[in-house]
């Protein structure tokens, strides 16, 4: 017979463990969802060509100091950094916070990465769609460059990078800035770069997704816009030694992520305030100017 002792343990045997492992029922967590978008990295192409300057405030101004060809003697010039969006015009993103819960419930803490991606190419695409307009607004027109065999990659190879470095020395004259520079290539010409690339032995680079190659101290990008012809070239320092040389000054802004109810619904959605300032350096004028574009024909 038994004793009580060992009945109790007998029971306690018999007892099914059980854990609540499956994270995907846990309740859903916007702050999460922060935290991930803020930890993903910024693949935009003005983040990866502008020198960047951390902003306090909504404006600012970046200073330089140029030679006067006259006199010899220095003078100081500026530009103006304003941040180009307010807080009443967020970007629309379309995701909705049903569609983060369900991958939250799908995927657990992953969910929150996949979500968070997805609305890190939202925002890079909406600042590279900026970024496109400012260039095409901001930058020198020169001539048309006319391949003379559009079919050989070769051939539009040497033509293409001939051209971008006329553009470069021409930036450096009369005074030296920075030799190393940025090019934005239409679509179907970036083909010519990455086709020949063992041809020209550069260096090959894909932590970026829109970056080509880099042909000597040139960094070749791909407009994703496929529709695009033209070709816009500047001065960038690439170790970022050197912020007073690069064509392009970027002032950022903390990005937020906000929740907003739609209209006759109880739905509601994600959406991203993105605020940042694009200026040109200071140091380009008319007949110095830092940022320059050709159509390729």
């Amino acid at each position: 017979m038994k004793n009580e002792e060992e009945v109790i343990k007998e029971e306690v045997s018999l007892v099914e463990e059980t854990h609540n492992d499956n994270i995907g029922t846990a309740d859903f967590s916007f702050n999460t969802l922060v935290k991930a978008f803020e930890e993903l990295p910024t693949l935009s192409l003005i983040r990866e060509i502008a020198a960047v300057v951390p902003m306090k405030y909504s404006t600012g101004q970046i200073i330089n100091i140029r030679r006067q060809g006259a006199t010899n003697s220095f003078e100081t010039v500026k530009s103006t950094l304003t941040v180009n969006t307010a807080t009443s015009d967020p970007i629309q993103t379309g995701i909705s916070v049903e569609v983060i819960q369900d991958l939250q419930n799908q995927y657990g803490l992953d969910g929150y990465k996949i979500a968070a991606n997805l609305l890190r190419g939202i925002t890079d695409n909406d600042e590279n769609t900026a970024f496109l307009t400012f260039l095409d607004a901001n930058s020198l027109a020169t001539p048309v460059l006319t391949l003379t065999d559009a079919a050989s990659a070769e051939t539009s190879l040497f033509e293409i990078t001939q051209r971008v470095q006329e553009l470069v020395i021409k930036m450096n004259t009369p005074n030296f800035r920075t030799f190393d520079a940025f090019v934005i290539l239409p679509y179907k010409n970036a083909a010519s770069i990455s086709a020949l690339s063992s041809y020209v032995r550069e260096k090959e680079l894909t932590e970026e997704r829109l970056i080509v190659n880099r042909i000597g101290k040139t960094k070749y990008y791909v407009n994703p816009d496929v529709t695009a012809t033209t070709a816009y070239v500047g001065l960038s320092d690439h170790d970022k030694n050197s912020l007073g040389a690069s064509s392009v000054i970027m002032g950022t802004f903390p990005q937020e992520l906000l929740r907003s109810g739609v209209q006759g619904t109880f739905q509601q959605n994600v959406g991203l305030l993105n605020r940042y300032a694009t200026a040109v350096n200071p140091l380009s004028t008319a007949g110095v100017e830092m940022l320059m574009s050709f159509v390729v024909a």
